[in-house]
């Protein structure tokens, strides 16, 4: 059985306590207030029951008033108490979320290696992992209440009989030991649970990604078999798991229930003897059956702890080597305060732009990029000034992509110096971003959102027209079902292949970059969109725009201030 790679679920869901410890403070707080009330109950019980007069059940109404006045007011408690716990439970889920996002996309240097190896893995983690943790912190809640409210109850039941009491503790021994039994296998079982239920969730995002492919391809058959194969792959994983975990949690509960017959059997010599008033036999079946509830919580607290700590490595994996910590690192969040404002700085007018944001010179020396054991590209030489176009071109394979992925800082290079200005570039994923450089990939990646929103992506909203009129998509609007508002599916399905493209282009163009950086706009473009793209962008910069493209479009060559020509990695003369 393969040993999953694990982490402290317990270190990852304290820091998370800490990220707002007072919030967490109330919740246990009123479990606590909860949880502790049934001992004034038992008291109450018993004051009521040694002065009921002997055979007369006129008093068994007071009882009956007492207790429900009790459990109404412990059930009042109750609702409350579930409104500030679930506010809590939504924020320790997007504690880690928040921090995951916020590192891959401002940590410096490439993410490749930290990414999911597919879309369903990284739904799985954001969502199932993320709960997982902030079950830990919830079982936190009932485990303290739970523990304070037993020990008062053993204490009571010390005095009462000793040996009872003694028999009630047993049995939270035993749960621990019966969860440390287990921990191995409930952690592989997590581990295998969420690895098939990965599979499942990323080949149907895959499957309505590709759906046009799978029509034409006649593949339907196929598509269908591998889903049912995934799906009992999942159901036999989730079925291990769950079994394990209400396995464990049922052994807690026969463990306590054996611990109450035993109590039960200890005391009997006590009250044959008449030891025990009516009172105290009221006292001692309320405070055993409190303290019965401590193996139980015990037990899934111990499950759940467990079976964190696949979940804690996890994310922690998505963060990497930098510090896995800051997974659980204190955030602000939206809940704390209201919406988010537009990412305007990611659009700084250039009339307001600083002498840093401003280009005048980029310049690569001897940049060396080496990927899957091959030298992609050997000792580049590059200089783009302010104003220019230079095209980059070549056969396929010459590393023309993979030049412009290391100068942006999404893979990394072997060697080399970049230059903004006359500044040494360290880590350009950080720099090389708007108002600076804007980046157009070969496959653009588009949200399942509004056309509008995949574009903007949390921008200021006001050049979005001017924008989607460079990109040349504004005329495709009118044939758009909601215009703007219209849904691109999963990775922009429900576009074609040029509005795709031109959709990344109106992405790129909305924040009015310094350096235009465009990897192939042909690859879905016909010729006379292509050349009027670029006609109304030049046109419309008016010398102000730079840009560095690979392409092979004679027309954009031929306009060129300088062409690259790339060969298996190294610059052809």
């Amino acid at each position: 059985m393969t040993a999953p790679e694990t982490a402290s679920s317990f270190r990852f869901a304290w820091r998370i306590l800490r990220a707002d410890t007072r919030t967490w403070a109330i919740s246990v707080s009123m479990w606590c207030l909860f949880f502790t009330l049934p001992l004034i109950t038992g008291l109450a019980l018993r004051g009521v029951l040694d002065r009921l007069p002997p055979a007369n059940g006129a008093g068994i109404w007071t009882l009956v008033a007492v207790l429900a006045g009790f459990e109404i007011g412990r059930w009042l408690i109750l609702l409350p108490a579930i409104v500030q716990w679930h506010g809590a439970f939504v924020f320790w889920n997007t504690v880690p979320r928040v921090n995951v996002i916020r590192s891959l996309g401002q940590d410096p240097g490439p993410v490749t290696g930290r990414l999911p190896g597919s879309p369903g893995e990284a739904v799985s983690r954001f969502r199932d992992d993320a709960r997982d943790i902030a079950q830990v912190l919830d079982v936190w809640l009932d485990l303290v209440a739970a523990t304070l409210a037993s020990v008062g109850g053993l204490i009571v039941l010390v005095i009462i009989s000793p040996p009872a009491a003694l028999a009630m503790a047993i049995p939270i021994v035993v749960v621990l030991w019966i969860g440390q039994a287990l921990a191995s296998r409930l952690r592989v079982w997590r581990w295998q649970e969420r690895e098939a239920t990965a599979g499942v969730t990323g080949f149907i995002g895959d499957s309505f990604g590709a759906i046009g492919a799978i029509k034409v391809a006649a593949a339907e058959p196929a598509i269908l078999r591998r889903f049912q194969e995934l799906g009992q792959a999942r159901a036999v994983a989730a079925r291990r798991d769950q079994v394990g975990t209400q396995v464990s949690q049922v052994l807690g509960g026969i463990t306590a229930n054996a611990g109450l017959g035993l109590a039960l059997v200890l005391v009997a010599p006590a009250l044959r003897r008449g030891d025990l008033t009516v009172g105290d036999i009221g006292l001692f079946t309320t405070y055993a059956t409190l303290v019965s509830s401590l193996p139980r919580i015990t037990a899934r607290w111990s499950a759940w702890q467990r079976q964190a700590e696949i979940s804690a490595a996890r994310l922690g994996r998505l963060i990497g080597d930098r510090d896995p910590d800051r997974a659980s690192a204190p955030v602000e969040t939206y809940l704390r305060n209201g919406p988010p404002a537009y990412a305007t700085d990611a659009v700084v007018p250039r009339a307001q732009r600083t002498a840093d944001h401003r280009l005048r010179r980029l310049e690569i020396r001897d940049l060396h990029v080496h990927l899957d054991d091959t030298d992609q590209v050997c000792g580049v030489d590059l200089n783009v000034v302010r104003g220019q176009l230079v095209v980059i071109t070549g056969p396929v394979g010459a590393g023309k992509s993979v030049l412009l992925r290391a100068m942006l800082g999404l893979v990394p290079r072997a060697s080399g110096s970049i230059r903004w200005n006359d500044d040494v570039i360290d880590d350009p994923s950080t720099v090389f971003v708007p108002p600076r450089v804007a980046y157009v990939p070969q496959v653009p990646r588009l949200f399942s959102e509004t056309l509008a929103d995949t574009i903007l992506l949390g921008v200021n909203p006001a050049g979005l027209q001017a924008a989607l009129a460079l990109a040349c998509l504004d005329d495709d609007l009118p044939e758009m079902p909601d215009g703007l508002d219209t849904m691109v599916g999963p990775k922009g399905v429900r576009l074609s292949g040029g509005q795709v493209q031109r959709s990344a282009a109106a992405r790129a163009l909305v924040r009015e970059p310094e350096l235009l950086v465009v990897d192939d706009l042909s690859s879905a473009l016909d010729v006379t969109t292509e050349a009027r793209l670029w006609d109304g962008l030049f046109a419309a910069a008016a010398g102000s725009l730079t840009v560095l493209a690979v392409s092979h479009r004679p027309r954009l060559l031929d306009r060129a201030d300088q062409v690259i020509t790339l060969d298996a990695g190294n610059l052809r003369p």
